[in-house]
């Protein structure tokens, strides 16, 4: 617990007019005990209905006490509101929990009464001081006058606010405000973005900057991916994680692959620009997709003028990623690894990938920006070759986004490394 501090003395005001009526004082018992507990018949359900004599805020389900495991997932009673409301602003900030940590999947409704407790005591701070006029110097007399005089408005403020807030009610456990398009790593979330505009929120799975291979999800990315609106990702294998989250899901997905092994089918354009018209489709917004789908077809056909005539067709890179870009503008494509970038290989296969770059005549080996370039600097100083950078786009870091990169201009920077390697005219 947070704050567990109680101003109990300014509480005392209200309890004194509450003693007459339980009879305590001249009760023998209660003159040599030190508190008195008094038990009500009649309180249900284990609610702070009808607070007594001595019973602490502590003691009460507090209006700004967000519960992590509710016996149940109901709102409380809302006869408990008024006192509660009451002793919280009395006592001050009491067992406060933030927002943040209400996190528990089966308490939703109790999650959003705790929220639409917290709207109220923001709101009644305040107001409350306004209402009743009381200063710290207020001697205890004083005090109790003062709340007698102030209560009819209290009262009336409360039942305002109360109403008001009850109306706004409290965001989801998503959060957001609205439907949400789950994308599995960067230029899946890139074309959702673009497609979805301003009516979704777009949440990649995959951290700025991280290898998409590496992903492992938490338990909030899996609760996301099953109550998403639309989830985009690549099966195959890639990331068998999501995967094995779709699976779960009741809502729509959309798989980019279509039961290909190799999951980089972005990195051929003319393939990408019909995930960026189902992507259209999907969301309910088909011409935005076909715009997107225009502007990937246009940088498609840069690659089909800017690779038609070169002195070299073979590319070399880290990992295989390309072979989709390959086989559509005439490449011969080669990797120093298999699809994952960090297969490397053994002393004998690393001799045989050196043999096998000098034997292709290349001059370049590529290496990429998320994966250690340690394999094809090594193998490009023994076959004497220069290294550049290749960039498979599974992943931009936050400093690169900020700089205004994107999947088209990425796209383009490769185009300009392979022509450059390659001899391109």
């Amino acid at each position: 617990m947070r704050g567990d501090v109680v101003a109990a003395a300014a509480r005392y005001a209200l309890e004194r007019g509450l003693e007459p009526r339980v009879g305590e004082r001249l009760d023998l018992a209660a003159v040599g005990a030190d508190q008195v507990v008094v038990m009500i018949g009649g309180i249900r359900a284990l609610e702070a209905r009808d607070p007594v004599s001595e019973v602490d805020a502590l003691d009460e389900a507090g209006v700004d006490e967000a519960l992590d495991g509710p016996v149940h997932a109901r709102d409380p009673g809302s006869s408990a509101l008024l006192p509660d409301a009451v002793v919280d602003l009395l006592d001050g900030e009491a067992a406060i929990l933030s927002s943040d940590e209400v996190d528990h999947g089966a308490a939703r409704a109790a999650a959003a009464a705790t929220c639409r407790a917290k709207l109220l005591e923001r709101a009644l701070r305040p107001a409350l001081h306004r209402a009743l006029h009381w200063s710290d110097n207020d001697s205890r007399s004083q005090l109790r006058a003062t709340v007698a005089r102030g209560m009819p408005r209290l009262l009336a403020l409360l039942g305002v606010l109360a109403g008001s807030i009850a109306l706004a009610g409290c965001g989801g456990a998503g959060g957001g405000g609205g439907p949400t398009v789950v994308a599995a790593f960067y230029p899946l979330a890139w074309a959702a973005g673009e497609v979805a505009g301003d009516r979704y929120r777009v949440v990649d799975l995959t951290p700025p900057g991280a290898e998409p291979h590496d992903v492992e999800l938490s338990p909030r990315d899996v609760k996301l991916i099953r109550d998403a609106d639309l989830v985009v990702y690549a099966g195959g294998g890639f990331q068998p994680a999501v995967e094995d989250a779709v699976a779960d899901r009741g809502g729509p997905s959309l798989d980019v692959l279509e039961g290909d092994r190799d999951p980089h089918v972005w990195l051929d354009p003319v393939r990408f620009a019909s995930t960026a018209r189902a992507l259209g489709e999907a969301l309910g917004r088909p011409a935005s997709g076909r715009r997107l789908a225009k502007a990937i077809e246009d940088l498609g056909r840069e690659y089909e003028e800017g690779l038609r005539s070169c002195e070299r067709r073979t590319l070399v890179s880290s990992h295989a990623a390309f072979a989709h870009l390959a086989a559509r503008y005439r490449l011969n494509a080669r990797s120093l690894a298999g699809t994952s970038p960090e297969a490397e290989p053994g002393p004998r296969e690393l001799e045989r990938l050196v043999d096998g770059v000098r034997a292709a005549g290349v001059t370049t080996v590529f290496t990429e920006p998320l994966v250690s370039d340690r394999l094809a600097e090594t193998v490009a100083r023994e076959a004497g070759v220069d290294v550049a950078t290749l960039d498979p786009i599974e992943g931009l870091s936050e400093e690169r986004v900020e700089a205004g990169e994107d999947y088209l201009t990425v796209m383009r920077e490769n185009l300009a490394a392979l022509r450059d390697a390659l001899g391109c005219r």
